[in-house]
C-alpha cells in the first residue's frame, strides 16, 4: 500500500514538472500601458514602431537560438563519434569558432536594429532606454539589448 501512494505521488511530480515548465519559456516583454488620452497619434505610433523593432529583435533570438541548437547538437553527436582526445580538441575549437559567430552576428544585428528603434523613437519625442535581456542558449547565456520605453 504504502509504495502504491509512493508511486503515486513521484508520478504527480513527474507531471506537474513537465507541465509546469513550458511556461518558463515566455519571453518577459510587457508592453507599455498608457491612457489613450494622453498620448497623441504621433506617439502612439512611436510606441507601436517600439514595438514592431522589438518584435523583430525577438524574432532574430529565436532564429539563432534554433541554429545554435543544432549546432550545439551536431557538436555533441560527433564528439560521442570520435574517441580520439586531438579529434574531440578540434571539434571543439571548431564548434566554439562558430557558436561566437553566430553569437556575435546575432548582436550586431540587433545593436543595430535598436539603435535605429531608438533613433526613431526619440525623433518621436519617446524617452527609450536600452534594457539587456537574458538569452539562454544551449550551453551558455547572453545579454542581447532591445528597447525599453520610459516615457514621453
Amino acid at each position: 500500500m504504502f509504495k502504491k501512494s509512493v508511486i503515486a505521488v513521484l508520478f504527480s511530480l513527474m507531471i506537474a514538472m513537465v507541465l509546469g515548465t513550458s511556461t518558463f519559456a515566455q519571453t518577459n516583454i510587457q508592453t507599455v500601458k498608457y491612457d489613450s488620452e494622453e498620448v497623441t497619434p504621433e506617439i502612439a505610433k512611436a510606441l507601436a514602431e517600439v514595438e514592431k523593432t522589438n518584435a523583430k529583435i525577438f524574432v532574430e533570438i529565436e532564429k539563432t537560438v534554433i541554429k545554435y541548437e543544432k549546432l550545439y547538437n551536431r557538436y555533441n553527436k560527433d564528439l560521442i563519434k570520435h574517441q580520439n582526445s586531438s579529434k574531440q580538441a578540434k571539434l571543439t575549437a571548431d564548434y566554439k569558432k562558430q557558436s561566437d559567430k553566430l553569437i556575435s552576428q546575432l548582436k550586431v544585428k540587433t545593436e543595430r536594429m535598436t539603435i535605429k528603434g531608438i533613433e526613431k523613437a526619440e525623433k518621436a519625442g519617446l524617452i527609450v532606454e536600452i534594457y539587456l535581456e537574458t538569452v539562454e542558449f544551449s550551453d551558455r547565456t547572453e545579454l542581447i539589448d532591445p528597447i525599453l520605453v520610459v516615457g514621453w
